[in-house]
């Protein structure tokens, strides 16, 4: 097996060193990534700094543009790659990794639009005798550096998420993908450079977590933009420098809930869709479902009905749809979960068994609270806790208790009620009548509390990349 090559520009690649990929399905090693040494991560980052003048002034937006719309392209002509490398190693099921590629796609284009929009602003200056002769306006300047920290579980769709929106704000960047996923983030900045950006533009370090918080304090970098685990994202503000700005996508616990007044049929397939997408290992995947006490038990009919098509295994079969569990470290985690509830006094009436190759099967729980870890911490696996509700002022309370605040959902005929709900609950965003893990590449997206900082999604992403600078002009 041949190492991959670092792509930091004039590295000589002379690492001992090596970031093994392993498939977490079969525990294949899959590929071998060259670490950098400390020099090379010096180099890394003096690149990307000081080419970023160079940068800024030699590729205006619609050289920016026209890079991204032909990494848009890449991406689409090669749909099946990279939805295959998703699965291998990442192993979410190949259907759904496919579904990513695509979004992906858009990712990359929608940069490219929002980089043709870098509109500044008139301001007024007559609203007082001593400015009537001022005129003034405002230019929008790319922030500098972007360092890029990002997560396993969508390893296409993120890179392109952070990596696009940067150069469409005309920023260089230093991408630290997850140490699980490097492939496809690999893939992804080659396809940068396919299209035409300078190798001195993108610079990507497969280092751990503890490597990466070496460089989060370096003065060079302006921006830091991070999607993971709250243990690590809330490490960040203590250790940046002074001035650099910081976006942090952490994670929650999704609540669902059910009025008595819907369609179960439609309800029960969103719902385990919510929960079980790429085995639960996304951060706004359903974990908490209140059901109206009116309904409960047939809607719990339904739910096991469901849940047995669901066909738990290798993420590179068609069928296959929920796969394995990043690492077996995780599966671990996950089934200790499980038995604290059941210790407790929660019931599990479907699932939670141990399949191998870092599988467990959908979970279904009753009668869970929170006092529970599997309740009141984000579980990020194959876990849907199911219970009765009565009053929606009282679960609106105790949803609203919790650390976490990202997005939840209501499903419901009754407007008023939904609009009650969407009012009243800590979330920041409400869906109705779709899966609290609903979401489009171009809307608002991020947690508040626990759950993060700032707000993704293209545009938003892309205004906050960039600065806005003041001119000011006196008419003589």
């Amino acid at each position: 097996m041949d190492d991959i090559k670092l792509l930091i520009a004039n590295s000589t690649n002379n690492s001992l060193e090596r970031l093994p990929v392993y498939n977490p399905y079969s525990g294949e090693l899959i590929a071998n990534l060259i670490k950098p040494t400390n020099d090379e991560i010096e180099l890394a980052i003096s690149n990307v700094y000081e080419f970023f003048d160079e940068f800024r002034k030699n590729y205006p937006a619609y050289k920016r543009a026209e890079i991204l719309y032909n990494v848009s392209k890449q991406i689409n002509d090669n749909k099946e790659e990279l939805a295959r490398l998703i699965a291998l190693e990442g192993g979410k099921p190949i259907k759904d990794a496919l579904i990513e590629v695509n979004r992906a796609v858009n990712t990359v284009k929608l940069s490219a639009d929002e980089a043709l929009r870098l509109d500044g602003e008139q301001i007024s200056m007559d609203k007082s005798a001593n400015s009537a002769s001022h005129l003034a306006f405002t230019i929008k300047e790319p922030i500098g550096v972007v360092l890029a920290i990002s997560a396993f579980n969508h390893p296409v769709n993120l890179i392109c998420h952070q990596v696009a929106t940067a150069i469409a704000a005309g920023n260089t960047i230093i991408v630290k993908p997850s140490e699980k996923t490097p492939l496809s983030a690999y893939k992804i900045c080659e396809y940068f450079f396919n299209a035409g950006l300078n190798n001195r533009c993108i610079s990507l370090l497969p280092l751990s977590g503890l490597e990466t918080e070496k460089i989060i304090s370096d003065n060079r970098l302006r921006y830091i933009s991070f999607i993971g685990s709250s243990q690590v994202g809330w490490k960040i503000p203590k250790l940046i420098s002074n001035g650099v700005k910081y976006a942090l996508e952490h994670g929650g616990t999704a609540s669902a809930i059910i009025d008595k007044n819907i369609n179960l049929n439609y309800i029960v397939k969103s719902i385990l869709k919510g929960a079980f997408y790429h085995a639960g290992q996304v951060c706004v995947s359903t974990q908490n479902a209140y059901i109206h006490q009116d309904i409960y038990n047939d809607f719990i009919n339904l739910l096991i009905d469901e849940i047995k098509s669901l066909q738990t295994g290798n993420p590179q079969l068609q069928e296959t749809d929920v796969g394995p569990l990043i690492t077996n470290d995780k599966v671990k985690i996950i089934l200790s979960q499980i038995d604290e509830a059941i210790s407790k006094g929660a019931i599990k009436i479907y699932g939670g068994e141990y399949i191998g190759n870092n599988c467990i099967t959908p979970t279904l729980l009753i009668n869970t609270n929170m006092t529970m870890h599997i309740m009141n911490q984000e579980v990020f696996g194959p876990i849907l806790n199911v219970n009765p509700y009565s009053n929606i002022d009282e679960l609106i309370k105790q949803i609203n208790s919790s650390k976490y605040s990202f997005q939840d959902s209501i499903y419901s005929n009754d407007i008023n009620l939904s609009f009650y709900f969407a009012k009243n609950v800590n979330s920041k965003a409400v869906i109705i009548n779709d899966s609290t893990a609903f979401r489009v590449d171009w809307m608002p997206f991020g947690g508040d509390k626990e759950s993060g900082f700032g707000v993704g999604g293209v545009k938003y992403t892309i205004k906050d990349m960039t600065k806005e600078k003041l001119i000011i002009i006196k008419v003589l």
